[in-house]
């Protein structure tokens, strides 16, 4: 009997367990690209370049750096872009270029993980890829 209702039972908890471990690695993705996004702003806040290269090249470092250990996983992408709006007023708009921008420049920085999970759960229930995806808007200081 206890056979049973085990070979039952089983499958629903093995699905629930591994659930309950995707949600935490997607909450440990998520809290990475947050950090990997303040990181970068806090280099182009700055407006001081780096002895090699420059901060454009700089903060896409950092955040591949940060974001390593997730980006090796199998269909997964990083996209990194910098916009400068020049004001405040201008977010939002087609009124910008990319890159880091000058010292007072409003910039966006915008930084998206897209990765199918781990566990095959998310395509269960009919998630096909997970997007995480953070957006900064700074002024370069003055």
């Amino acid at each position: 009997m206890s056979a049973i209702e085990f070979a039952i039972a089983a499958p629903f908890v093995f699905v629930l367990v591994l659930g309950t471990v995707e949600l935490a690695v997607d909450m440990m993705i998520d809290a990475t690209v947050q950090m990997a996004a303040q990181s970068a702003s806090r280099v182009g806040l700055t407006t001081t370049n780096p002895a090699s290269g420059t901060r454009a090249q700089q903060a896409k470092q950092i955040v591949s750096n940060i974001l390593s250990g997730w980006t090796g996983l199998p269909n997964t992408t990083l996209t990194i872009t910098e916009l400068d709006y020049g004001s405040y007023n201008a977010v939002g708009t087609p009124a910008y270029t990319a890159g880091l921008g000058a010292l007072g420049d409003v910039v966006s920085y915008n930084i998206t993980l897209t990765t199918p999970g781990i566990s095959g759960i998310p395509q269960l229930v009919g998630i096909p890829l997970l997007t995480f995806q953070r957006n900064y808007i700074v002024q370069n200081e003055k």
